[in-house]
C-alpha cells in the first residue's frame, strides 16, 4: 500500500512552509494562501491553514535501511530518546525495522524509519534521494478494533503481518503504507504526546497501479469529528 496524497491542518502556514523547506529541505509542488503542498518520495504532502489549534499529527518518513544515521546527521533535529536514555534510535526486530524520533514546527512526531524488507538501497542515492515517502500515518480513534474493521470492510486494508492487534493500537497495512491506529489518549511511542481525533484526507492504492481510494479520518472513528474546515474531502 502506498499513500500518494495526505492532507493535514496547519495553524501556522509561514513556520510549517520555513520547516518542511528549509529544515527538511522538500520541494513545492503548490502553495497558495491557505495551502501549500510538498513532495516526499511518492507521497504528496498538503497542510492547509486553519484558523484554531490542531491536535499534533504522527507520521513517518521511508529511508533506505543503512542511510538512517546519515539521515539523522543531514538532518540535525533534536531526537528524542527511545529505548533507553541517550539512545536515540529505536530497534523493532518483529518489524524488521530501525527508526529515530524528532518533532516539527506544529508540534507533530515525526519519525524516518528504515526497513529490512524494503529494496530501496542504491549506492547512488543522493541527500535527496532518501526520502522514500511517508510509510506510516497515525490516527486516534474512540475504538481501535472498530477502526480496523472499518478500514479492512471499505477499504479492503489487510492487517499487518508484523503486528499483533490490541485493543488500544494496531498497524494495518504493509511496509510501504500502514495506518497506525491508536486510542484517543493514548501517548504515542517514547513521547508524552497523546493521540488525539483530527482531520486528515488520504489518498491511497493497496497494490502498485491499483485503484486510487480516499479515506478522510471521520471515516473510520466512532463518531463523525473533523469534519473538513472550508476544504472538501
Amino acid at each position: 500500500m502506498k499513500f500518494l496524497d495526505i492532507d493535514l491542518y496547519t495553524a501556522d502556514p509561514e513556520g510549517t512552509r520555513r520547516f518542511y523547506t528549509k529544515q527538511l529541505g522538500l520541494d513545492i509542488l503548490d502553495e497558495s494562501t491557505d495551502q501549500l503542498t510538498l513532495q516526499i518520495g511518492w507521497t504528496r504532502l498538503t497542510f492547509r491553514a486553519v484558523p484554531f489549534p490542531v491536535a499534533p499529527y504522527h507520521f513517518a518518513i521511508n529511508v533506505p535501511a543503512s542511510t538512517l544515521e546519515v539521515c539523522m546527521h543531514c538532518y540535525p533535529f533534536d531526537y528524542l530518546d527511545t529505548q533507553a536514555t541517550g539512545k536515540v534510535i529505536a530497534e523493532f526486530p518483529a518489524w524488521g525495522a530501525r527508526a529515530c524520533y524528532f518533532y516539527d514546527n506544529n508540534g507533530n512526531l515525526l519519525e524516518f524509519i528504515g526497513r529490512n524488507s524494503l529494496p530501496l538501497d542504491n549506492p547512488n542515492l543522493t541527500i535527496g534521494d532518501l526520502f522514500q515517502g511517508i510509510s506510516e500515518l497515525g490516527m486516534g480513534t474512540e475504538n481501535v478494533p472498530l477502526a480496523t474493521r472499518q478500514l479492512r470492510n471499505q477499504f479492503g486494508v489487510p492487517q499487518f503481518n508484523r503486528s499483533i492487534p490490541m485493543s488500544d493500537f494496531n498497524a494495518v497495512g504493509d511496509d510501504n503504507g500502514l495506518f497506525i491506529f491508536s486510542q484517543v489518549g493514548r501517548n504515542w511511542l517514547f513521547t508524552n504526546t497523546p493521540a488525539a481525533l483530527n482531520y486528515c484526507r488520504v489518498a491511497f492504492e493497496t497494490e502498485p497501479n491499483g485503484a486510487l481510494q480516499t479515506l478522510c479520518s471521520y471515516d473510520i472513528n466512532q463518531t463523525p469529528v473533523g469534519y473538513a474546515y472550508n476544504y472538501p474531502c
